[in-house]
């Protein structure tokens, strides 16, 4: 699922879709949540948010982007042995015991609603963090542009962020010239 802001919802999780809107990792960073108009898109896309729900000010912006962060490293460390920071940890939880969304019937259908919309919506996000961690054996990150995924996969051996379309396509793509270009010269 993409957008006019490059959002993608292709990582098995919410929270691994959060951690996503920045990209560029470990090359020049790309920003997709840069204010407050993007995350209420990303909300709402992620369908945490109803059209008609609180707009996000700066500071949630702020918060979300602190909280999408300790979420990356949490799940970084947790694809190694090493021992997440308790400042990371404390920021998932922190975010995790906000009041939840809570479903309503209305003439529309099912809205999520809480006092403070986007505060809950970022406990979502934390709530999913930790149960996707409590799967690390199946956290993975692309091997062509180091998007972190969740393999639910059968076998568990996923390699890329997306297999149809885009890095898995790409891969399979070169691949497949490489043996040409070999068969063909040797």
């Amino acid at each position: 699922m993409s957008n006019a802001y490059g959002f993608e919802f292709i990582a098995g999780s919410v929270s691994l879709s959060f951690v996503d809107t920045k990209g560029g990792r470990g090359g020049v960073a790309i920003e997709r949540l840069d204010g407050p108009d993007a995350l209420a898109a990303w909300l709402l896309l992620a369908g945490l948010a109803t059209p008609d729900a609180a707009r996000p000010g700066i500071d949630h912006v702020a918060r979300a982007q602190t909280l999408r962060e300790a979420i990356y490293r949490t799940v970084r460390v947790a694809m190694t042995t090493d021992t997440p920071s308790s400042a990371d940890i404390a920021t998932i939880n922190r975010a995790a015991i906000q009041p939840p969304l809570r479903p309503q019937l209305g003439v529309l259908g099912v809205q999520y609603v809480a006092p403070a919309p986007v505060d809950a919506a970022l406990s979502v996000i934390a709530a999913d963090a930790i149960a996707v961690l409590g799967q690390a054996e199946r956290l993975r990150e692309c091997s062509e542009c180091r998007m972190l995924f969740l393999d639910t996969s059968r076998p568990g051996r996923r390699r890329w962020c997306s297999s149809s379309a885009g890095c898995g396509n790409r891969a399979k793509v070169r691949n497949h010239r490489a043996r040409a270009r070999t068969s063909v010269g040797g």
